[in-house]
């Protein structure tokens, strides 16, 4: 029984010794303080928080977000390069952590921000053109040229912010039946039935009119698909809405800031924990920090913390696989902070360690063979 007993517990102590992932980080390449080179993929371990930098990119340039392929086998970047921004794919060598060029395809829009993937394509959203584009992906990583180019028009009431169309997201919907598209410049969300084969990709069939002068940013839809919340950069709002049949209706309006203080801010991604039971929202600028909410019952949410990110510029970030850790890209200090996750309570503390990668926007968890 002893001899059982020590086997056991050696198991339990040799599989909490190591929790091995890999992470794969988005910079901007035109920093004058450091050198990124584009894409960087670390090993790195949950418990320990022990990291290793497996593989750098070089002359990739402003890779400020990138997207995973659905079978794990490819990696997709923008390329925010004004008129010259293109898209790039990557097929992903998982014996020797590196990324191989696949291809690189100009957008039909400026400074591309987001990109989502399945089987069938690429979708993409240029910021400053206020655009959304389709790309064809074949089966070995390869892009076609543009094949549905959908461009906004008009003017928000923010005359710096908003003097036209900025499409800064676009998202499937849990049931891929549908593609989502944030309008910081119109305050917009845009509603799209996703034809995934067919010749229009993506076909309009609504629209959401968010608060004037909100500037809606990034959503994170619930798993069932019935609820979505979304962080608008511009006021400082997190919104609760639902989604019924492509249509959407707002349920609730929270602020991510104090009432009796008015400072710059600038709101920036959000992420669900895995259980649906918490929210995260980061805010950058005077802010620099991260909120965390509670999800109630009905699905509407309860501020329960608010606490400085520990770095300035707090981009997008990420939840680990074994949820109990958030890392935070923070673009201005060249750091990814590392925060510790109570699965109970939901709340995030410093752990006073960090990764060091020059101008981090985009952080993703790798888990390879899965």
């Amino acid at each position: 029984m002893k001899i059982w007993n020590s086997i056991i517990f050696s198991t339990i102590f040799m599989a909490n010794l190591s929790a091995q992932n890999t992470i794969i980080v988005g910079t901007y390449t035109n920093s004058d303080k450091c050198s990124s080179g584009g894409i960087h993929i670390f090993d790195f371990d949950e418990n320990t928080y022990k990291y290793n930098l497996k593989y750098r990119t070089e002359n990739i340039i402003n890779p400020s977000f990138v997207s995973l392929s659905p079978d794990k086998k490819f990696l997709f970047s923008v390329n925010e390069n004004g008129d010259k921004s293109t898209v790039t794919s990557f097929e992903i060598d998982e014996n020797e952590s590196r990324l191989i060029k696949k291809d690189e395809k100009k957008t039909q829009g400026e400074d591309p921000c987001f990109l989502i993937s399945d089987e069938e394509n690429v979708i993409v959203a240029n910021y400053s053109g206020g655009s959304i584009n389709v790309f064809k992906r074949y089966a070995d990583g390869k892009l076609s040229d543009v094949v549905q180019n959908i461009k906004f028009e008009g003017v928000g009431v923010d005359p710096k912010r908003q003097e036209k169309s900025h499409i800064h997201q676009v998202q499937f919907s849990p049931d891929s039946q549908y593609v989502l598209a944030n309008d910081l410049g119109l305050d917009k969300i845009y509603v799209f039935k996703y034809n995934k084969t067919g010749e229009k990709v993506l076909e309009k069939v609504g629209e959401f009119d968010a608060k004037k002068g909100s500037g809606p940013r990034h959503i994170a839809f619930n798993k069932s698909g019935k609820l979505i919340y979304l962080v608008q950069e511009l006021s400082g709002d997190l919104s609760v809405l639902s989604f019924d049949d492509g249509k959407i209706q707002l349920i609730q309006e929270e602020t991510l800031l104090s009432r009796k203080v008015r400072f710059n801010f600038r709101a920036a991604d959000i992420h669900l924990s895995d259980n649906e039971k918490f929210l995260y929202v980061t805010n950058r600028d005077d802010a620099d920090d991260i909120t965390t909410f509670r999800i109630l019952k009905d699905g509407k949410v309860k501020k329960i913390q608010q606490i400085k990110t520990t770095g300035r510029n707090p981009r997008n970030f990420a939840i680990s696989p074994n949820n109990k850790l958030v890392l935070i890209a923070n673009q201005d200090t060249n750091r990814i902070n590392i925060f510790s996750r109570d699965l109970k309570s939901g709340e995030l503390a410093p752990t006073k360690k960090s990764i060091p990668v020059c101008a981090p926007v985009n952080v993703i968890f790798y888990e390879k063979g899965k």
